[in-house]
C-alpha cells in the first residue's frame, strides 16, 4: 500500500501470505520493474516452479536461516545489476539548457517542451510534489480552465517517454485531490 511500492532495488516475497497471494504480487513486481525478486515457499517446497515461472530470480524454503537469507538477496541485487544501496541514492538530473532527462544509470531522455516545464516545476518542488493548479499555469498560462484532462495527457506521455528510454521504474506519479510527483531525488542541473 505504500506510494512507493515499485522503488526499491530488490524484493522478498513469501508465497504464502494474506492479502495479495505471493504470486500474484511477484508478478505484478515483475511488469513494473527489473530489480531482483527473492521467493519464500513453504517448507515443503510448494509453489517453487509456479515462483519461478511468475518472474522470481531465486526460491528459497521458509525458515532458511538469517545469513542464508542475506547473502541470497545480496546475490539476486548483484545480478540484477544492481546493490541494495545504489538504487535509492542516485538522483534524477534535468539538465535544462540540454532539455534532457538523466537517469540515476546515465540514460539520456529527450524533453520536448511541455516535458521539459513539468520537470522543470517537480525540480523547483519542496519534495517533488506539484499541484495541478501551478502544471497547468506552467504548461499554458495563467488563466486557464478545465485543463486537467490536458494536464493527464501530458503527463501521461512523459511517464512513456521514460518508460521508453528503458527506464524499470518511473518516477512521475499522480497525488489524488492534489496534483502529480516526482517519487525520486531530482536535481536541476
Amino acid at each position: 500500500m505504500s506510494p512507493q511500492a515499485f522503488d526499491f532495488p530488490c524484493y522478498v516475497v513469501c508465497l504464502e501470505q494474506q492479502g495479495v497471494p505471493g504470486l500474484d504480487l511477484i508478478r505484478l513486481i515483475r511488469r513494473r520493474s527489473s530489480v531482483g525478486v527473492l521467493a519464500i515457499s513453504n517448507p515443503r517446497d510448494e509453489g517453487f516452479v509456479a515462483a519461478l515461472d511468475a518472474g522470481a530470480d531465486m526460491v528459497l524454503r521458509q525458515g532458511v536461516p538469517g545469513d542464508h537469507l542475506r547473502a541470497a538477496i545480496q546475490a539476486v541485487a548483484r545480478r540484477s545489476g544492481t546493490t541494495v544501496q545504489s538504487v535509492s541514492q542516485a538522483p534524477w538530473r534535468l539538465l535544462e539548457a540540454d532539455a534532457v532527462l538523466q537517469a540515476p544509470d546515465g540514460t539520456r531522455i529527450a524533453l520536448g517542451q511541455s516535458d521539459l516545464a513539468v520537470m522543470r516545476c517537480f525540480a523547483l518542488a519542496e519534495g517533488g510534489r506539484v499541484a495541478r493548479r501551478a502544471l497547468i499555469e506552467s504548461l499554458w498560462g495563467d488563466g486557464k480552465e478545465s485543463m486537467d484532462n490536458a494536464l493527464h495527457v501530458t503527463l501521461y506521455r512523459l511517464r512513456k517517454r521514460i518508460e521508453q528510454a528503458g527506464q524499470a521504474l518511473v518516477p512521475v506519479h499522480s497525488v489524488s485531490k492534489v496534483g502529480y510527483e516526482f517519487r525520486a531525488p531530482l536535481v536541476l542541473a
